[in-house]
């Protein structure tokens, strides 16, 4: 389990290495400047000045090697758009909000996603089934920056009974949180739905039932613990995408969370903001991914961890 452990965290710096490195020389190659028209408009001593502050003036391969050995440090730079701004204190005043936020939404997500796939395998071809078929589908078909405005509209402008809006109080949490787990409910659902069904007719379930024992025995500890694996794998990713923050969700009811952050910074060309972002979500990344083959491992006994397996 320890060479196993130290092994994944050798991975685990050396993609993140990889990342920065792949980002910070494709951020050299995006057109404009991280400055703006209006200090490009200055003298081009004064330019000088300002592109030697932050470091311009040198080689890019320069450049790489002062930024990295500044990453290794935990500093991520300051914002080009914001000189005022480190890029850190940036991450540590959105990200809790879209923290937050997507916290709300995964739970909800967890729990009525792997209920509803649940119930539509147990009720195959029938009214259940049908049902949680359908919801799966719309939240499949229907977009987040449909569904968010949809809600915000009927329920908080025209019903009045929720917020449609802002980031004051936990009833503001409601809407966005909602919008923002339709989708992931959808995905649960239906992966649920077609694991526990293939389950179903395994030979083990069979003689499980041939043994006399109870339904909920049978659908708990056999049908469920075994359906659960490949829902498991894929909710690394999907913890991801959803605790980080979804832009479209954070710009409709005005969450200041990462997501408004990151697109920002791609339209003002601001390097460090898009690379230390860009960073901070692979970090997040490799580590929910790390976390979920542990818990793959306690959820199937039969997964051995060490001994390079």
């Amino acid at each position: 389990m320890l060479k196993y452990t130290l092994r994944r965290l050798l991975y685990m710096v050396v993609t993140l290495w990889i990342i920065v490195t792949v980002t910070f020389f494709l951020m050299k190659l995006l057109p404009g400047d991280p400055f703006g028209e209006a200090v490009l408009k200055l003298p081009p001593e004064s330019l000088a000045i300002i592109k030697a502050q932050y470091g311009l003036d040198k080689p890019v391969w320069q450049q790489y090697l002062t930024y990295l050995g500044h990453v290794v440090q935990g500093d991520l730079g300051v914002s080009y758009s914001f000189p005022t701004r480190s890029v850190v204190s940036v991450i540590k005043d959105a990200f809790p909000a879209s923290f937050e936020l997507g916290l709300i939404s995964l739970i909800f997500a967890i729990i009525v996603g792997l209920f509803l796939g649940i119930i539509a395998a147990l009720r195959h071809n029938k009214a259940g089934d049908y049902t949680a078929s359908i919801i799966a589908l719309i939240g499949i078909s229907i977009p987040s920056f449909v569904i968010g405005p949809l809600l915000s509209y009927f329920i908080g402008v025209k019903l009045r009974w929720l917020p449609p809006g802002l980031w004051l109080g936990p009833e503001h949490r409601v809407l966005p949180a909602l919008a923002l787990s339709l989708g992931t409910i959808a995905i649960l659902a239906r992966m649920m739905r077609a694991s526990m069904l293939e389950v179903m007719g395994l030979d083990f379930i069979k003689t499980a039932k041939s043994k006399g024992l109870s339904r909920s025995t049978i659908v708990g500890k056999h049908m469920i613990r075994n359906a659960i694996l490949p829902v498991v794998t894929i909710l690394g990713p999907i913890a991801v995408n959803v605790l980080t923050g979804t832009l479209v969700v954070e710009k409709i009811f005005s969450v200041p969370g990462l997501g408004s952050q990151f697109v920002s910074s791609i339209y003002s060309n601001d390097y460090t903001m898009i690379t230390g972002l860009t960073l901070f979500y692979a970090a997040v990344l490799i580590i929910v991914m790390f976390l979920t083959d542990i818990v793959y491992g306690f959820v199937d006994p039969r997964i051995r961890l060490g001994k390079g397996k």
